[in-house]
């Protein structure tokens, strides 16, 4: 053994957690950042038209991005910074970051949405967003994204929390159990382990990681109902994850 070998300092812990956001209708409450892209673009009726037509089928998430680029290629280089700074957000994001990061816990973004304009939320490790129009996630894409990373960082399952508002988030609460709907959907309610409807994401955060953690956050039990919903399910790899999407800030 060398002398560097001998005096090679020891690997570094795991973080206690990692802690997963979903952007569209969660951080951007009420709306997508497609939409609010094509609000800066003066066209946003043609987002919503395909946006209609994605949900339809009529069209895939390739088209969709396509057509999208079409649309906001006339906006200039500050488009995707004047369609996010005009965008409402949920409060609290600083506060929730900034207790996470207090904890060591790892944070990450994922949206099937356009990278530039994901980029622009500060403070987060890890963000995973759509390189359009070549390079779309969707929401199978999600577990896969999560997995990935929380085997990189040696955690388990249970170490993992997720925040989201849709039906496109169903993939990933389905294989976590410290999940919380924020101002959801039906379908993602009854699958959370709890559920938030307000404009403050610290107090969603709190539902799975309170100030003063006087019981296992990682029960996976709703406070509210005291309903425990079941544990992960196994989700089969489609493809490998993050491949050009993510940005590590």
């Amino acid at each position: 053994m060398t002398a560097l070998a001998e005096h090679a300092p020891p690997p570094a812990p795991a973080p206690p957690g990692l802690a997963v956001f979903d952007m569209d209708g969660t951080l951007i409450p009420g709306t997508t950042a497609c939409r609010q892209i094509g609000l800066a673009a003066g066209d946003v009726a043609t987002v919503e038209r395909l946006e209609r037509e994605y949900r339809a089928g009529l069209i895939d998430s390739t088209a969709f991005a396509d057509h999208c680029l079409t649309s906001w290629e006339r906006a200039g280089d500050g488009l995707y910074r004047t369609a996010f700074a005009g965008c409402p957000k949920i409060g609290g994001l600083e506060e929730a970051l900034a207790r996470l990061r207090a904890r060591s816990y790892v944070t990450c973004l994922i949206t099937m949405s356009p990278r530039p304009f994901a980029e622009l939320f500060d403070g987060f490790d890890h963000v995973f967003a759509s390189t359009y129009p070549t390079d779309i996630l969707d929401p199978e894409d999600k577990p896969l994204i999560v997995d990935r990373l929380r085997r990189r960082l040696g955690l388990r399952l249970d170490q993992v929390v997720a925040f989201g508002d849709a039906d496109s988030d169903v993939p990933l609460f389905r294989a976590l159990t410290r999940t919380v709907a924020v101002n959801s959907t039906p379908n993602l309610r009854e699958l959370a382990a709890h559920h938030y409807d307000g404009d403050d994401i610290a107090h969603a955060l709190r539902m799975v990681l309170p100030d003063e953690e006087t019981e296992p956050a990682a029960a996976g039990r709703n406070r509210e109902t005291g309903r425990t919903r079941p544990g992960p399910g196994v989700t089969a790899a489609r493809r490998e994850a993050g491949s050009g999407a993510e940005a590590v800030r």
